[in-house]
């Protein structure tokens, strides 16, 4: 065998390895990750890459039990019932990934508890 051979054999695998690679993370991302609502622990878990372990309670951020995939917003008709367009606080804003952060992204809202002593 010449190198040629041996070089070309090893190219072979590359491009095959790449096109697979490829196709892989196009499956994932249609059918691996979570719609809007869904719950998720890492912001690649939703098909928007936002994931926030926050939620509403009257008009202030608490941490949420779980994360619940989001999306960016302007009102609070984009964001279906139970949940809210609002400004994210620091602490939701530190649940997504550092560059591309909306300003607004809609919230779950929970109902007040009396019993709630945060």
């Amino acid at each position: 065998m010449g190198v040629r051979s041996i070089l070309s054999k090893i190219g072979t695998v590359v491009i095959v390895l790449g096109v697979l690679g490829l196709g892989s993370l196009v499956a994932w991302n249609v059918f691996g990750q979570g719609p809007y609502g869904d719950s998720c622990s890492y912001s690649l878990g939703c098909r928007s890459f936002y994931c926030v372990k926050h939620e509403l309670r009257g008009e202030r951020q608490w941490a949420a039990p779980h994360g619940t995939c989001t999306k960016s917003c302007d009102h609070d008709d984009e964001c279906g019932s139970g949940a809210r367009c609002v400004t994210l606080s620091d602490d939701s804003l530190d649940d997504l990934p550092p560059f591309g952060k909306p300003d607004k992204a809609c919230l779950h809202v929970r109902p007040l508890d009396p019993e709630d002593r945060h």
